[in-house]
């Protein structure tokens, strides 16, 4: 904690002494690692910004000498003329984790969870409660700080992670854990996943050692989000120790898949084009990850894992996994 109060207190007095010479200014690193945006009080444009800055540094300050957490919601209601809107602050939260080149999860200012994991797993608190999933077929939500699950218990095999939470429920009404007869914890981030839930897929591979694998849509965007739970989030680039699982196998969909699916796939849009374009501009994609993405370009279709539903339990997820059958 030393180190990152030091960072903290460095920042403030050279924001003093910038006011003391009539500029009222602060840098944040931009994600490219291309230098610094400047946020200044004298500019009308970014006042606001500025403010909040200021506003969110001093709170987590706060919080790194006298302990404790507030949520990002908690810090709206409390100001909200300052503040405005819950979007502000979220912001305001990512630009301070830029200016000290650390994660979200570090500063103690937390964005509530949307996670969801069911299956075999049980969460040991530090404060002496368990989260027992393994109680009912019901999901839970995981918590909003993942730094307070003193560990995971477990008899599961694996980890399986799916893109959206509609496919999450759809695998719990139709009992995957009766039909794939492995023991194994379901796990959604609905959509592009959070800190919390990236932690804990994170710990689940490195502290219990089980192989995690991942199912999202044939489309650009699926693709993406794999990648973020594999690689880290391009928008925190600065920061994603203990965010990443390098290891995620990719079961599924596979563009390469699309053709035999027949009336399963839609035509790309103009904003798909594109994210694949981002998307092969990247320099850390593995060469099966961009041949997929040259057979979207190629065919021009994508696919959702809707398409797949009726026989993802009994024959796809196994098939993949059992077969060994990723990317």
């Amino acid at each position: 904690m030393g180190e990152f109060v030091e960072n903290l207190e460095r920042i403030a007095l050279e924001l003093v002494a910038n006011l003391a010479h009539g500029h009222a200014t602060l840098r944040v690193p931009r994600n490219s690692n291309t230098g610094c945006r400047r946020v200044t009080y004298n500019n009308r444009g970014s006042r606001h910004s500025f403010c909040l800055l200021v506003y969110m540094l001093s709170r987590v300050h706060r919080l790194q000498v006298l302990g404790g957490s507030f949520t990002v919601r908690g810090l709206y209601y409390g100001d909200p003329l300052l503040i405005r809107s819950q979007s502000r602050i979220a912001e305001a939260r990512l630009d301070v984790c830029r200016m000290l080149n650390t994660s979200p999860l570090t500063l103690g200012v937390l964005a509530a969870s949307k996670g969801l994991m069911a299956g075999d797993v049980r969460l040991l608190m530090t404060n002496g409660d368990v989260l027992d999933s393994s109680l009912f077929c019901g999901p839970m939500t995981l918590p909003t700080d993942p730094e307070k699950v003193d560990r995971i218990e477990t008899q599961a095999d694996f980890v399986l992670i799916v893109e959206k939470e509609s496919v999450f429920e759809s695998l719990l009404s139709r009992n995957v854990f009766c039909t794939i007869e492995r023991r194994f914890i379901l796990i959604t981030g609905k959509g592009y996943p959070d800190c919390c839930t990236r932690r804990i897929v994170h710990r689940l591979t490195e502290e219990n050692h089980l192989p995690a694998y991942i199912l999202v849509d044939a489309d650009p965007f699926g693709i993406d989000i794999m990648l973020v739970y594999r690689h880290g989030s391009q928008a925190m680039s600065f920061s994603s120790q203990g965010l990443t699982t390098p290891s995620l196998r990719w079961i599924g969909l596979h563009p390469s898949e699309i053709p035999a699916l027949g009336t399963g796939a839609v035509a790309l849009g103009t904003g798909d084009n594109k994210k694949i374009n981002d998307l092969l501009a990247r320099n850390d994609l593995e060469p099966g990850v961009r041949q997929e993405l040259r057979m979207l370009q190629d065919v021009q279709l994508k696919a959702e894992i809707e398409s797949v539903i009726d026989f993802l339990t009994d024959d796809y997820i196994p098939n993949k996994i059992n077969r060994n059958l990723f990317l």
